[in-house]
């Protein structure tokens, strides 16, 4: 037995309350390192007599016959079981039982071999606890969002409407030159009105907008007034029209909050750069020191950048264009949260997805939280962690995140990038049971998912503009547990490098759209709305093959679905220990047999009798 692979924490994700009545507890142990697992739990104050003189009382644990636990999953390293219990009083303490022989305690192992009058197993004192569940403790995420297929659109470049006032530095398209985060398409509100039934065509139910606030950049993530529409993209009433009209069709719109900072124009920045200590607002940044302005300016009063500058401010990254808000000040929080509030109560967004939430405090998110609940008690909020994120997801804080370190292992297994290693399939096995076990399940289904971003390289020019290759990213990513996301463009085919360069126009031109490709990300849509297990939560390993490069995967649901993918650029034969029977869900061929063969970077899903 190894001792130190055994895991296990209470009140945490691996003992946490899914809803009002279940209680979801997990345990780590090295691979292969026992038979059986199981459970024993009760009620920490029923005891029961067992003399009629009742002078002799025992705990009186729940299960009787001990509840044996699921190997749900296992890779290199570690197994991991999982139990679903629903407490009678809402209370436990518990402990596991390892191969009827040890048991496994908060305290210590104990051996049981030779416990004959059981003092050891039902000793509560080394038994883990979860003094209560509490209905204001338990992780609620809007019921909406689970079903949810996103779109992420990147305003300026998404489409521009004929009626448009703005006046743009570049015509529509590709330039000449390499796309910069200084040219202005002209793309704009009206422009994605009148795109809204592409979206429905498409399956789409939900939209992630990056900023849309006035401000100086292509990109608007220096904002200069929350609350105004940036006059290139339109009038704020044009977006209540959005709003209206996207909701006519079934479809959720949530804007992003860029609240760790602001623009160098904001309002309460530039008073105090004019009147320094004296400004009201000088506690709302982190001024470190005198002069505040440590770099040149230009001639129309903007900070000129150079590499290795470190402003006398703190700021977003090292740009000075982009000053960090002190959230705790009071003057800087009443403004954000008002913020918050406002466009929920005026113009009805479905929620806020949060730009560099993990640089944010703790205390801020949770008053933000209260906040936008008050407002709309089924606003979503996710953030933008790029790491291990459970401290931001304990239910006061943040609903989800955008699930970069899915995307991680999605690059590393089907992507081609000199700067990020490739795993094996057996290493994605292992990295993605570890990911499945990192949040609780009620997160876990509702995490926003993707493949690429306004911040990454575009999935198709990881996967050297192989569209079969890329639709299996596609593929692993709308069949595994979360919301799945398209990055505007990728569902014709668009390719970039890293940013400015994914940013490109989307291309309206049908001419030079990927038709086939589109198609395929319909049926996927489509597949992934009318097939429960494609999206469930129970994901189960059951073939892996590193010199092959091959995955094989179950989803558990109404009718179970088996997943193969062959992530090769050879052909190569998939043998299973035992045959498989069902039908293939897109040719609707009879499947009866354990062996398969699939030809380079191709799938077959299967629907299990």
């Amino acid at each position: 037995m190894n001792k130190h692979a055994l895991l296990h924490k209470s009140k945490s994700e691996m003992a946490y309350a899914y809803d009002s009545d279940t209680l979801h507890i997990w345990l780590r142990t090295a691979k292969d390192d026992f038979n059986s697992i199981k459970l024993v739990y009760g009620d920490p104050f029923r005891y029961e007599p067992i003399d009629e003189a009742q002078t002799k009382w025992v705990w009186k644990h729940e299960n009787a016959n001990d509840l044996m636990m699921d190997k749900r999953f296992s890779d290199s390293e570690y197994d991991y079981y999982f139990s679903a219990i629903k407490p009678e009083h809402k209370r436990i303490k518990y402990a596991f039982i390892l191969d009827d022989a040890y048991l496994y305690g908060v305290r210590e192992i104990y051996d049981l071999t030779h416990d004959i009058d059981q003092k050891k197993r039902y000793n509560l004192f080394n038994y883990f606890n979860f003094p209560y569940l509490n209905e204001a403790d338990i992780i609620r995420i809007p019921k909406w969002v689970k079903d949810t297929i996103w779109y992420e659109i990147f305003p300026e470049r998404f489409k521009r409407s004929g009626n448009a006032n703005n006046k743009p530095t570049h015509p529509w398209g590709i330039p000449a030159e390499k796309v910069t985060n200084h040219m202005f398409f002209g793309g704009n509100l009206e422009g994605i009105i009148e795109s809204l039934d592409y979206l429905v065509d498409l399956g789409i139910t939900g939209i992630y907008f990056t900023p849309i606030f006035k401000a100086p950049s292509s990109h608007k993530y220096d904002t200069t007034d929350y609350k105004m529409i940036d006059p290139a993209f339109g009038t704020n009433a044009d977006f209540k029209r959005l709003v209206d009209e996207s909701h006519k069709r079934g479809i959720k719109v949530v804007l992003d909050a860029v609240f760790n900072h602001c623009g160098y124009d904001h309002p309460f920045f530039q008073d105090v750069i004019k009147h320094g200590k004296n400004s009201k607002y000088y506690n709302s940044f982190f001024i470190k020191s005198e002069p505040m302005l440590n770099f040149d300016l230009t001639s129309d009063g903007k900070p000129v950048y150079h590499r290795g500058l470190i402003s006398n401010y703190h700021t977003f990254a090292f740009t000075p264009y982009m000053p960090k808000w002190n959230t705790e000040d009071p003057l800087a929080r009443a403004h954000l949260l008002d913020v918050a509030r406002y466009w929920i109560e005026e113009y009805d967004i479905d929620g806020w997805r949060l730009d560099v939430s993990n640089e944010v405090s703790h205390d801020f998110w949770r008053a933000f939280k209260q906040t936008v609940k008050q407002a709309k008690p089924d606003a979503f909020i996710f953030g933008e962690n790029w790491d291990y994120s459970f401290p931001w997801l304990g239910g006061d804080q943040i609903d989800t995140v955008m699930n970069y370190e899915l995307i991680y292992l999605i690059w590393q297994f089907f992507g081609f990038d000199v700067n990020i290693p490739r795993i094996t399939a057996g290493e994605l096995v292992r990295m993605t049971n570890k990911l499945l076990v990192s949040y609780p399940q009620q997160i876990t289904e509702n995490m926003f998912n993707l493949v690429d971003s306004h911040d990454t390289a575009r999935i198709l020019h990881r996967c050297k503009e192989n569209t079969r290759l890329a639709f299996l990213t596609y593929l692993f990513m709308f069949s595994f547990p979360g919301t799945p996301t398209i990055y505007y463009g990728g569902e014709i085919g668009m390719t970039g490098d890293h940013d400015p360069d994914n940013r490109r126009c989307m291309i309206w031109d049908e001419n030079h759209q990927n038709h086939k490709f589109k198609a395929q990300i319909k049926q996927l849509i489509r597949w992934r709305k009318s097939m429960d297990a494609f999206g469930s939560s129970d994901f189960r390993w059951i073939h892996h093959d590193d010199s092959k490069n091959v995955i094989v995967y179950e989803k558990r649901g109404s009718k179970n679905l088996m997943f193969m993918i062959n992530n090769a650029p050879e052909t190569n034969t998939i043998h299973l220990p035992q045959a498989v029977y069902g039908y293939d869900i897109e040719s609707q061929k009879r499947v009866q047999n354990n062996i398969f063969t699939l030809i380079p970077y191709s799938y077959l899903i299967i629907q299990l009798d």
